[in-house]
């Protein structure tokens, strides 16, 4: 169980910086929707006015459920002081040091152990990555990953029961990835890959990271009686299909990935 967890935290921290990859992708090509570049996409879901709430689905059974926010990384003061000087003329609000990305829920698994996780990402005003900081909580044991971009390294925490340790990676290691998995005592995970029919490169994680390719359409969904205009992102990693759907200010409304488990935004409870 744990082994698991490891490969899928481990999974996200490439597919989370990989996600950065949309801002230098100007065209896209697909069978359905107009192609737009993905960085308008990006920008949508960097300024979004409004969180996004989602249940979490495995096929048509709610498992769980998250909250995705975005923030400017204005200093508090001066976004309460925005609210004050909402009308005043010469009110101008301080310059964006940044943006901060927030997911944080909780999801059952394997029917029975509940998961909660924790997971944050700090980019720069141009956008690029400084902090990565994942954490997974599944009793008795707390999995916590953090990857630092200025000193490219990797803080790996694992707390089980009595018994905590810690260990630091450069990003050379993961060049290697079954060294670096026994190392993490998740060696037994290659054959569980194996055996779902996913494919992982065995020589390094690099080409998994650079070959994530998102493309950006926009589309039509389904909102009680009516249909609405939305944005289309999709992609695939080790060798399986991710769709997601955003409103067009921004909200994050259905994510979509392998063995039909689902994001809906809990707006689609009310239909």
């Amino acid at each position: 169980m744990s082994s698991r967890l490891l490969f899928t935290a481990i999974v996200a921290f490439w597919l989370v910086m990989n996600y950065l990859l949309w801002r230098s992708q100007a065209e896209s090509h697909t069978r359905i929707g107009n192609a737009i570049p993905v960085q308008v996409v990006w920008e949508k879901i960097l300024t979004a006015p409004d969180n996004s709430s989602l249940d979490i689905y495995d096929h048509d059974k709610k498992i769980g459920l998250c909250h995705w926010v975005v923030s400017s990384g204005r200093p508090m003061a001066a976004e309460n002081k925005s609210l004050e000087d909402d009308y005043a003329p010469d009110g101008a609000l301080p310059p964006i040091s940044g943006y901060n990305l927030s997911f944080e829920g909780n999801t059952s698994l394997a029917g029975t152990n509940r998961v909660r996780f924790e997971f944050t990402l700090r980019l720069a005003t141009n956008q690029v990555w400084q902090d990565f900081h994942l954490t997974l909580r599944f009793r008795p044991t707390i999995l916590d990953i953090r990857a630092l971009a200025a000193p490219q390294k990797i803080i790996l925490k694992v707390q089980d029961n009595a018994d905590a340790w810690q260990k630091i990676y450069k990003f050379s290691e993961l060049q290697h990835p079954d060294s670096l998995l026994e190392d993490l005592g998740a060696g037994p995970v290659l054959s569980a890959i194996g055996a779902s029919g996913l494919s992982l490169p065995t020589s390094s994680l690099l080409p998994l990271a650079e070959g994530i390719r998102w493309e950006a359409h926009e589309d039509w969904m389904q909102f009680g009686h009516s249909r609405v205009r939305v944005f289309r992102l999709e992609t695939q990693l080790v060798g399986q299909h991710f769709y997601l759907f955003i409103s067009r200010a921004g909200e994050i409304l259905w994510a979509e990935g392998p063995n039909k488990i689902t994001f809906r935004n809990d707006a689609f409870s009310h239909f």
